[in-house]
């Protein structure tokens, strides 16, 4: 169950067909339903809740009842308004879920091991169907059946970008790597931020986090991170591009002593064979300086930077309850520069009337409000503050597994320093994967508490006997 529902999450694509409902939170329910009569497991995450969570579930609610009641300013009638405030609410509803059916699968060790496993096979997963896209891309069209039919049943396809779709998949049509994702740049945050974290910590922590009951081996590590690079790469996106400069630092930073001195040589020899190949191979070259030096001179870059600038705008004129969930589109509209009307790009937006945001972070706080936003940054800042302490605790006290509970901890850096980054871009904030995530190291605080507790009183009854 465990993982399966990792699996499920990296498929965005609601093949489920059921109207604003995540399918991974739908899979949710019924895992919930069989632990509850099946395995006869109770609904314990009730137990986890207190007053404050409550009280923050009932500010989201009010706060955008609020901004959704602003919107009788621009011309909406009621009845449209209590649409979209039904749409938010299932949205957050999506998320409780996910948080309930993460904390009723890490109540013993070995299901949290189960968890991470699972991030290991959907890795697996993402990968190979990127590997079949990439042939298809650089070696002429081979397997151009099965790169269809994966676009055909799987991928999600971006409505607001039909031209990335005159054949049936995106791969098919822009000759880019994209998995399942409507865009390379969305592949690209989902590698980066849903998976790079674990194999970055098990790097530093010398753990073997994927099969904990066997040992770890170096280069089986470093051999995803090279996997994970070259995807990143050969996804033709600037998102990829930063994300590998962002976690080739992050694993610079992570190792220590010979073994970062390794890793500088090797990203040496890296760079020179890379800047030899790209000399050589013209292709190549054009490829990477399009995405990289050359995009800054495209009009799709002007347009990402004034479309930021448009829903930051919207924020500052609604700071503190936001415009509502998925309600920046007229805001941007009507706040975006003069400049930005005169790009093709533009236009696009225009005729589909959908004028779509380009900050993941700018979407949330335009949409939440800052309110929201400043609590949300404080319980991150207070759930790493927590997972550090009891890390350290267990590792003073030299408790089972503290190695592994240690390296957990060091995911959940990476994977929030990986997200705040890529964040300032237009990635899909609310991906299931990245949702699941974030809730597995929330009730990982959870289980490091009990496992606290637990200890505490086995050696309350040593000291009595």
């Amino acid at each position: 169950m465990e993982q399966l529902l990792i699996l499920m999450s990296i498929i965005q694509k609601n093949v489920l067909n059921i109207p604003f409902f995540s399918q991974t939170a739908f899979l949710g329910i019924l895992i919930i339903i069989y632990r509850r009569v099946v395995d006869h497991v109770s609904l314990e995450p009730l137990d986890n809740l207190k007053i404050r969570h409550y009280a923050f579930i009932g500010l989201v609610m009010i706060s955008q009842f609020l901004a959704f009641i602003g919107l009788t300013n621009e011309g909406y009638g009621l009845g449209s308004i209590l649409k979209k405030f039904v749409i938010a609410m299932i949205t957050v509803a999506n998320f409780i879920i996910i948080y309930f059916v993460m904390n009723m699968l890490m109540r013993h060790d070995y299901q949290v091991k189960k968890i991470v496993t699972g991030n290991f096979w959907a890795f697996v997963l993402l990968i190979g169907i990127c590997l079949i896209q990439i042939i298809y891309v650089f070696l002429g069209g081979r397997l151009e059946s099965i790169v269809e039919l994966i676009g055909r049943h799987l991928e999600f396809h971006n409505v607001l970008n039909p031209g990335s779709f005159e054949k049936v998949s995106y791969a098919q049509s822009t000759q880019r790597v994209n998995g399942l994702y409507a865009e390379s740049g969305f592949l690209a945050g989902v590698l980066a931020i849903g998976f790079a974290p674990f194999i970055l910590s098990a790097m530093k922590n010398k753990v073997n986090l994927f099969f904990p009951n066997k040992q770890y081996h170096s280069w089986f590590y470093y051999s995803l991170f090279a996997v994970l690079v070259g995807v990143l790469v050969l996804a033709k996106t600037s998102t990829g591009i930063l994300a590998v400069g962002v976690i080739a630092l992050l694993l610079l930073w992570a190792v220590k002593g010979r073994e970062r001195l390794n890793l500088i040589i090797l990203y040496l020899i890296a760079g020179a064979l890379l800047a030899v190949i790209v000399m050589r191979v013209p292709a190549l070259k054009n490829m990477l300086l399009s995405f990289t030096v050359g995009k800054t001179d495209s009009d799709s870059t002007t347009m990402r930077l004034l479309a930021t600038q448009a829903v930051f705008i919207t924020l500052f004129k609604n700071p503190l309850v936001g415009v509502g969930f998925g309600q920046t589109s007229h805001f941007n509209f009507i706040n975006a520069p003069s400049a930005v009307k005169k790009l093709a790009e533009y236009q696009l937006f225009l005729k589909n009337k959908d004028f779509p945001d380009q900050s993941a972070w700018g979407s949330v706080l335009a949409q939440f409000g800052l309110v929201i936003g400043i609590i949300i940054i404080i319980y991150v800042i207070h759930l790493l503050l927590d997972l550090r302490k009891s890390t350290n605790w267990l590792q003073s006290k030299k408790i089972i597994d503290y190695q592994y509970d240690r390296a957990i901890y060091d995911s959940a850096v990476y994977f929030i320093i990986i997200y705040l980054i890529l964040g300032m871009l237009s990635i899909q904030w609310s991906f299931d994967l990245f949702i699941l995530m974030f809730f597995f190291f929330v009730n990982f605080r959870h289980y490091l508490n009990r496992k606290i507790t637990k200890h505490l009183k086995e050696g309350e009854v040593y000291l009595h006997d």
